[in-house]
């Protein structure tokens, strides 16, 4: 009797522990770290509602591990039947625009997201944006470190790449112009905010229009 109890309690047991990750059914609840999951995720993750636990857990594995937006996440079985994944997402820090949209993009230069309305700095540009998912080139991404200090320090959004130039026009106005190439951005920053400060202090006014920090000694027009 026992020989035949012992397969019979192995059995059960296995069921009880396996099988309810293929019989029920999942619904998936998607939390980030600013509350709600972005929307192209949630699309994702809703659409395994109602396969099984163990084939949803192993797609939602496979589609946020490659997932642009998301830096980090978990997945917890919570019963009856909740997938519950907690996320990190990445949050875009720049902005880059040509007129017609802005790409949203992180601190290693990966564009994010796109959309028609931006509340970041921006550059402008004059040819197409990058895709989703591609990296921005060396010259852009310096440019938009740079536009992100220029506004931290006189709230100015907005600069324009003209070749290997940022221009950018602050009050007064004087218009500033950066290079891309081979350029310090502390240097550059730390020389913008020391020349300015003199021009605007001059007793009869600002009587430059330009700062020009191509150059080793920045020139002044």
């Amino acid at each position: 009797m026992r020989k035949i109890i012992l397969p019979i309690i192995l059995i059960l047991s296995f069921m009880a522990l396996f099988l309810p990750k293929f019989v029920i059914k999942a619904q998936v609840d998607c939390k980030s770290q600013f509350g709600e999951c972005p929307s192209e995720v949630i699309t994702q993750l809703t659409s395994l509602n109602g396969k099984s636990i163990h084939y949803a857990k192993k797609e939602i594995d496979k589609y946020l591990s490659s997932n642009r937006l998301v830096s980090e996440f978990g997945v917890q079985f919570k019963l009856p039947n909740i997938l519950r994944v907690d996320m990190i997402v990445k949050k875009p820090v720049f902005a880059l625009g040509n007129g017609e949209g802005f790409a949203f993009i992180d601190a290693s230069g990966v564009v994010l997201t796109r959309s028609s309305e931006n509340a970041l700095p921006v550059v402008t540009i004059g040819g197409a944006l990058p895709n989703i998912g591609e990296n921005v080139d060396a010259n852009t991404l310096f440019s938009l470190k740079l536009i992100d200090g220029v506004y931290k320090m006189y709230q100015t959004r907005t600069g324009t790449i003209e070749g290997s130039t940022l221009v950018v026009d602050l009050s007064g106005p004087v218009r500033v112009i950066f290079p891309l190439e081979e350029a310090d951005r502390d240097l550059l920053l730390g020389s913008l905010r020391l020349i300015y400060a003199n021009i605007q202090s001059a007793k009869e006014g600002p009587i430059y229009s330009q700062i020009d920090l191509r150059y080793k000694n920045p020139v002044l027009r």
